[in-house]
């Protein structure tokens, strides 16, 4: 089901509606349009409101929605498990042009910390480094979602857009941030 073009269109008009909701603005209609077509119109959308980044506020309002639809898709996926969340959430990007893994070693997710390695990415040709920061509130709510992690934050090391060959992330899930 999540590979089917209909969901992945679906999918992206979701994403569409979290983002514009935070802008206050009212989303663009890309549920419609070939997969590829719908990709291109939510980056360039989000990048027009993102190339200078976003400040505390944006990111905490996209940062919210992003997690409150995490949650959602947990449950619609009965997600129970680590590795559950885990081939949900690599699902999903594989979905939006991002190829993404977890590092899995047992030890550091034992401790409390999840690593993820973004290999490929669609939006790095589009996004500036500012609009890419931005757009990571989208990325740390929804994974913590999907994870059913309230608290930690999703902390990239390096990205793509800035020059490097990957993104590098980590979720610190023992984080005592202020529950959203």
């Amino acid at each position: 089901m999540i590979d089917s073009p209909l969901f992945r269109r679906i999918e992206l008009q979701v994403l569409m509606n979290i983002t514009a909701g935070a802008f206050g603005k009212h989303p663009e209609r890309i549920w419609t349009l070939p997969h590829g077509e719908a990709l291109k119109a939510y980056a360039l959308y989000t990048c027009k409101y993102l190339r200078e980044g976003a400040d505390e506020e944006l990111w905490q309002k996209m940062n919210r929605r992003a997690y409150r639809t995490g949650r959602v898709l947990r449950r619609l996926f009965f997600v129970r498990s680590v590795s559950s969340a885990r081939r949900l959430i690599v699902a999903l990007y594989r979905n939006i042009g991002i190829r993404m893994s977890f590092d899995g070693n047992k030890d550091r997710a034992a401790s409390g910390e999840e690593r993820l390695c973004f290999s490929r990415c669609y939006f790095s040709a589009i996004y500036t480094p500012a609009a890419c920061l931005a757009a990571s509130a989208l990325d740390d709510g929804i994974i913590r979602g999907i994870m059913g992690l309230p608290s930690g934050r999703l902390c990239f090391s390096q990205r793509i857009s800035e020059g490097c060959t990957c993104c590098l992330a980590s979720i610190n899930k023992t984080n005592k941030e202020k529950e959203i």
